[in-house]
């Protein structure tokens, strides 16, 4: 309940008591009352869930971006590091259920993409509340998420007003771009098989709005197989590898490859794989600042 709503209620209940006989004694204590209920934390007064499981690294993430790690007590083996004193329950494939019922959780997170739909349906079965997201494919989508999540914790003007900076801070960082020539990016994601992304995915809005084009950008597929000789021929004028820091190899894999213009130029990069592939509004943000000097080194 907002000031100016309590301040109405002030005013209607002591009017009502006022003009009811032998009343006036009581105008004191419910006014006492109400003026508790105002001063209680906003937590108290309209609690959210208490009790949340996240079943991807993802939501997980968010909560913390919320600052609701305290209502979260459960999450997968792969959560962020701050997460990592929370009870584990299992992995994106395989749930511990029985683990999950004994936590009693008033709310679990789970998305569309990363979990599979029979635990969704086996968790609810268990007369458990589950709230499934979207797996987003853009920016759009991973802001729309996020404010949903704030409005489920009670925390949608925090929601709102995260998305709104990242939203600004990412137009100033796109018009420093602006007018710079194009840049040829093939986005590899692993060795063996070469695994890209098309434009339907957020890497490929990513790369858009930084300046680049997708070698890839055409193919049906929305995280295609590729061959050596599809990148030759595409001619990337920049590579991004995006990797877990210990894959460190993949460079080495385009040695000798001197007719691709980005090997010949030096201009192979490595990405950890945390910093660019959560669809979060605040990793998306963090994914530009790094994809930019990538992109365009001469950016002051």
């Amino acid at each position: 309940m907002d000031e100016t709503t309590m301040g109405r209620l002030f005013v209607r209940i002591t009017k009502f008591l006022l003009f009811q006989n032998g009343a006036a004694g009581l105008i004191l204590p419910v006014l006492m009352v109400l003026l508790i209920l105002h001063l209680l934390p906003v937590s108290l007064r309209a609690a959210g869930p208490q009790r949340i499981i996240s079943l991807a690294p993802s939501l997980t993430q968010q909560l913390l971006d919320l600052g609701a790690e305290h209502v979260l007590i459960g999450v997968t083996r792969y959560r962020p590091e701050s997460a990592s004193s929370k009870d584990v329950i299992g992995t994106l494939t395989k749930l511990n259920f029985e683990k999950i019922l004994s936590l009693q959780p008033d709310l679990i997170l789970a998305s569309k993409d990363s979990n599979r739909i029979t635990d969704v349906e086996r968790l609810s079965a268990l007369g458990l509340r589950v709230s499934v997201f979207e797996g987003c494919e853009s920016f759009a989508c991973m802001c729309a998420e996020f404010v949903r999540l704030g409005e489920l914790l009670g925390k949608r003007a925090l929601a709102e007003d995260r998305v709104r900076l990242i939203r600004t801070e990412l137009t100033g960082l796109q018009s420093s771009v602006s007018g710079r020539p194009v840049q040829r990016v093939f986005w590899q994601m692993g060795t063996d098989p070469l695994i890209t992304a098309n434009d339907l995915t957020y890497t490929g809005e990513l790369i858009q709005l930084a300046g680049g084009k997708n070698i890839f950008a055409d193919l049906q597929s929305k995280y295609p197989r590729v061959h050596i000789e599809d990148v030759i021929r595409r001619n990337p004028d920049v590579i991004i590898l995006v990797a877990n820091m210990d894959s460190l190899q993949g460079p080495s894999l385009w040695q000798g490859f001197t007719t691709i213009s980005a090997v010949r130029d030096g201009r192979i990069h490595l990405l950890e794989a945390d910093t660019v592939c959560q669809p979060t509004p605040a990793a998306f943000l963090r994914a530009y600042k790094a994809v930019l000097p990538i992109l365009h080194p001469d950016l002051p």
